[in-house]
């Protein structure tokens, strides 16, 4: 299922820096969809899960994970996936991601 209409893609262009992301997660949101992206030893992780709850809170098999290079061109490959991810999936309530 492709999402187009009503999605303004994710963009993280001076909100994070391959820097930040070596130090601290980073999480956001985007119309039922929640994101995280963090550093796991050397690669950049890029997670999705469903609304409404936090990270911590949301059971293991309700995350999607994908694994991307530690640099820049991975962060932007990361933020490609997100986009491709809500694109792909009816995060909304109706859609029976919950």
């Amino acid at each position: 299922m492709e999402r187009t209409a009503d999605h303004q893609p994710i963009t993280l262009k001076g909100q994070i820096s391959l820097e930040f992301l070596k130090k601290r997660n980073f999480t956001g949101s985007c119309r039922g969809m929640r994101y995280n992206l963090y550093r796991q030893d050397d690669r950049l992780v890029a997670a999705v899960y469903p609304q409404p709850n936090c990270w911590e809170c949301t059971p293991e098999e309700k995350k999607t994970y994908e694994y991307f290079e530690l640099s820049g061109e991975g962060l932007e490959a990361a933020v490609a996936w997100l986009n491709e991810s809500y694109k792909n999936r009816d995060w909304s309530e109706k859609g029976g991601v919950f």
